[in-house]
């Protein structure tokens, strides 16, 4: 388990555009926090949690990219 959490902090501190230029790609560590945030629950719920995160990281993507286009950081 402490591999896991080395290796996300490790992969946290590296720029989205490093890993993942295209806002509809889960990376490694996306796809290993969506495992640890639903590992347990009844199907309904993970579904919701997925959809909400997913969404969540689309969001913030698209306006990551805005700023970049526009300029401002």
């Amino acid at each position: 388990m402490g591999v896991f959490f080395l290796l996300t902090l490790m992969l946290g501190g590296i720029s989205m555009t490093a890993y993942a230029t295209d806002c509809t790609k889960d990376t490694p560590a996306n796809r290993f926090g969506d495992w640890f945030a639903t590992v347990g629950k009844k199907e309904k719920k993970k579904d919701r949690i997925l959809a909400s995160r997913k969404a969540n990281r689309l969001a913030e993507c698209a306006e990551k990219k805005g700023q970049g286009a526009s300029g401002t950081v």
